[in-house]
């Protein structure tokens, strides 16, 4: 019998999101140790759907998805399989709800200007927008930008340390 381990997701946090492409998302687990495995299958599909959609991850211990909806409830699972093609019984069923937009990261490689960095759907245009107070916020327009085709964007500020403060956020039009 082939036995793999549970699945895991990157943590996001959902947001909600009608018709909107999600960010990518990378499901991931971790390999099995029966020298009979020649790679791996997953499995997924929006619940409550009856399509479930196959993926030959071959032996690698991970797939990306670019093509999920932000919003809807996926469930995934994966199996493994020999080179005779027969498929261990799956892993436990993971439930995720991606959103359309990941998390703002900031780097600042150059000492003055600030990178902020995130994700979005492939092809997706967005911008981010800065405050200087959240009291009441006054939001304006940094700069926008289109992802790429892994769905990776990043934004620069050159006047990040004048104000020394400032808040950010990440949107799509």
């Amino acid at each position: 019998m082939l036995l793999i381990s549970p699945i895991f997701l990157a943590p996001f946090t959902p947001i909600e999101a009608a018709i909107l492409r999600a960010s990518p998302c990378t499901l991931g687990w971790n390999c099995s140790q029966d020298a009979c495995v020649a790679g791996y299958t997953v499995y997924y599909g929006i619940t409550g759907s009856t399509v479930t959609n196959r993926i030959d991850a071959r032996n690698t211990n991970c797939a990306t998805f670019y093509n999920l909806s932000a919003g809807s409830n996926y469930y995934f699972y994966a199996t493994a399989y020999t080179a005779a093609g027969v498929e261990s019984s799956p892993t436990s069923l993971v439930l995720y709800r991606p959103q359309a937009m990941s998390t703002l990261k900031m780097t600042n490689p150059t000492g003055a200007a600030l990178n902020l960095k995130f994700q979005a759907a492939p092809g997706s245009l967005c911008h981010v927008e800065y405050t200087t107070s959240l009291n009441p916020p006054q939001w304006q327009t940094l700069s926008s930008g289109t992802t790429d085709t892994n769905g990776n964007v990043t934004i620069s500020d050159p006047l990040a340390g004048d104000p020394q403060s400032r808040y950010y956020r990440a949107a799509l039009p």
